[in-house]
């Protein structure tokens, strides 16, 4: 993990911390979800973007542009996308909690965390199967960081 990555996650912490969320990063990110992960920098890209969109939902200054009907289908799109990728699917971790429908989503180490995510057969085949690994939750906020996270994923290809 750079310097830069593990400053913003000092940030996480600081209960006095506000993520800067614009106007331009929301429209950049709903194009990014749309992408399909070629390698670990396009993943992170489109993680930290899901990650900021989920956000981004909870402000009111984006209430027209991104809603949760939006994100949780793009999100269950895109780990199975993953299921399906054997390139990719060493590049990232993820366990689905069953109980939740929460997706925790590994990478760099960081764990991202999406909760009600749209569960059809495959994603539920892959939570029956010894692959769903559970992982405890690392307790680090990235939403509220989301900002800068994205800022760092589209910035820095790590």
């Amino acid at each position: 993990m750079t310097e830069s990555l593990k400053a913003i996650i000092e940030s996480s912490k600081n209960n006095e911390f506000e993520t800067e969320i614009t106007l331009n990063q929301v429209i950049q990110a709903k194009n990014l979800i749309n992408i399909e992960p070629k390698n670990k920098i396009d993943l992170f890209s489109v993680i930290c973007s899901m990650n900021l969109i989920n956000a981004a939902i909870k402000s009111k200054n984006f209430k027209e542009m991104v809603y949760y009907g939006m994100l949780k289908p793009k999100v269950s799109q895109f780990l199975k996308y993953i299921l399906e990728n054997e390139k990719l699917k060493s590049e990232v971790q993820f366990y689905i909690d069953k109980a939740d429908k929460c997706a925790y989503i590994e990478i760099y180490d960081l764990q991202f965390g999406f909760h009600n995510i749209t569960i059809d057969e495959k994603l539920q085949n892959f939570i029956e199967s010894p692959g769903n690994n559970p992982k405890p939750w690392k307790g680090i906020r990235l939403q509220k960081v989301a900002g800068e996270l994205f800022n760092y994923a589209i910035n820095n290809k790590i």
